[in-house]
């Protein structure tokens, strides 16, 4: 596996460390505090736009693809064996709360993207975990079709 990629990986879990924290505070307590908002929004965005970097560095070394949108990425880890289709179909909606994050943030309601963001890094978690498990740990077996 390319090095470059074990960095990606292992900056990946930075940022996931870095926005765990916020999860825990609760999210009035968020909402009334622009600062720690703030953080907890600019750690999601830099875990998920990490993550999609890993995706398309995947897809390319392993599937020789190039990804269509940011949330296909995930959907094209399945078939490579590097996520199920059931958590590529979870996972994949936090692109969704990168992007109103980014684009729509005065239409949605602060709880509601807090909500989202704390949901997602629970499966930040796993991901991070499966990337480790699969990259950092051992060497990948690409699956038999």
């Amino acid at each position: 596996m390319h090095p470059e990629l074990k960095l990606k990986i292992n900056l990946l879990i930075e940022y996931l460390d870095d926005v765990i924290p916020y999860t825990k505070i609760s999210t009035e307590e968020l909402m009334s505090n622009k600062e720690k908002l703030a953080a907890m929004e600019r750690w999601y965005l830099l875990m998920v736009d990490e993550a999609i970097d890993i995706n398309s560095a995947l897809m390319y070394q392993i599937g020789n693809k190039i990804a269509e949108s940011y949330k296909s990425t995930f959907y094209e880890l399945v078939p490579l064996g590097i996520i199920d289709q059931s958590f590529a179909d979870k996972i994949a909606l936090s692109v969704k709360a990168r992007n109103e994050l980014t684009h729509n943030y005065e239409k949605k309601q602060k709880s509601e993207i807090v909500s989202d963001m704390k949901k997602f890094v629970e499966l930040y978690k796993e991901y991070a975990e499966i990337l480790s498990d699969k990259f950092l740990k051992n060497e990948y077996v690409m699956p038999v079709k």
